[in-house]
């Protein structure tokens, strides 16, 4: 895939990073859409009067989180095109470390529009994109109205306005504040597993992202309000399975579904460990 050259290259910022101090997931997805938003341009299958299409028709992003990214490091970023329809097209995007063109993440992007007709080959799907952990479709959560959500026992943990400057030209959340707004989030979510050990940045036991499904069923516009709720699908030993939903809280549609399986990480060795006994009794209070 890099042999037709990076159509993204840049570097991670220390203000990108997080308490885990690696590059936040807001800021993977700001660079990947920089990556498809360019690949898209470089191959002249968009012109750029298309682009703010092109991110209301995102439906899905499937997005794998494979190596750490942190501070200072080189990134190259790449697409290729993975299947063309009449009324959709599936692309891969990249981002690798420069130096070492290790892969850091991947993120598959199914978008609803009509691509004009490109000379660029398909190419298969590799083996460390795609989904591992996560069901390949939509959930049917998204049918649920907020108030619903809440009687099905999902909790609040999320709440805000959208700005103007989150936006578009055309006034649409930019898709990469989605993941943004869920990661902001996540701090009230982990608060309720381990109550009053979590001062952000403090301890050594932290969570990594390591698979995200997104599915897109509304947008998000200037002062539009948001509530995002969340549960657990499933956890496994050091793994956990969890669902968000971001709601427009006027209309009570739910315009996201978020899928994510998340480790517990151990900040001082970074690697991975299993979910502590006291937190794991926690979180089955949380499961849905």
């Amino acid at each position: 895939m890099n042999q037709s050259g990076p159509v993204y290259l840049g570097s991670v910022n220390r203000w990108e990073c997080d308490e885990n101090d690696h590059l936040n997931v807001r800021f993977f997805g700001q660079k990947m859409q920089q990556t498809l938003e360019a690949g898209l341009l470089e191959y002249n299958l968009v012109t750029p009067q298309q682009l703010p299409i092109v991110r209301r028709s995102i439906s899905s992003q499937h997005m794998r989180f494979i190596a750490e990214a942190r501070i200072a490091v080189p990134i190259s970023g790449y697409l290729k095109i993975l299947s063309v329809d009449t009324d959709e097209f599936t692309v891969l995007v990249e981002l690798r470390n420069t130096g070492t063109d290790t892969v850091m993440a991947a993120f598959v992007y199914v978008i609803e529009m009509s691509l004009a007709a490109t000379n660029q080959a398909l190419e298969p799907m590799p083996a460390y994109a795609g989904s591992r952990g996560i069901e390949t479709k939509a959930l049917t959560h998204s049918k649920l109205n907020l108030a619903q959500s809440h009687v099905a026992g999902f909790s609040q943990i999320g709440r805000g306005i959208i700005r103007t400057d989150e936006c578009d030209e055309a006034g649409s959340l930019q898709p990469y504040h989605y993941i943004g707004k869920s990661s902001d989030s996540m701090p009230n979510l982990w608060a309720r597993f381990t109550p009053g050990e979590n001062e952000r940045g403090k301890g050594v036991v932290g969570g990594a992202v390591l698979e995200y499904r997104m599915d897109h069923h509304g947008i998000l516009q200037p002062n539009d309000r948001f509530e995002m709720v969340s549960g657990i699908l499933s956890l496994g030993e050091k793994t956990q399975h969890m669902l968000h939903l971001i709601y427009n809280v006027e209309t009570g549609q739910c315009v996201v579904t978020c899928q994510a399986v998340a480790v517990t990480m151990d900040l001082v060795a970074r690697k991975s460990m299993p979910i502590p006994d006291d937190r794991r009794a926690v979180m089955q209070n949380f499961l849905i």
